[in-house]
């Protein structure tokens, strides 16, 4: 819900073209959101978008190895909920062993 707020935000908050550098400033618009300048930003400093998910996958993968290690279990952290209901589905579609016509179970 954070990250949806936040993107929000940053389509919102317009940034006029006095306070940009040259190279940032949008003539057409009079200014730029803040989306579009993190866009610019990363293309700039070569990130891409398999980067940061890499990046917030590893960061991932290193609290929940540490979590794991002072508790022995480890809470998942920053779940989209509807990005895992569909992985959930697909898996549920694909999987010979689970029959989705059951109503029994």
């Amino acid at each position: 819900m954070n990250k949806y707020i936040e993107n929000i935000i940053q389509d919102h908050i317009v940034v006029p073209n006095s306070w940009l550098p040259e190279s940032f400033r949008n003539y057409r618009d009079g200014g730029r959101t803040l989306a579009e300048l993190e866009k610019m930003c990363d293309k700039r400093d070569g990130i891409t978008e398999h980067t940061k998910k890499k990046d917030e996958r590893t960061r991932r993968v290193e609290l929940y190895a540490k979590q794991f290690e002072q508790e022995g279990r480890f809470d998942y952290v920053d779940i989209d909920g509807h990005s895992q209901y569909n992985h959930e589905m697909a898996f549920a579609k694909y999987c010979p062993t689970i029959d989705l016509e059951d109503e029994d179970e």
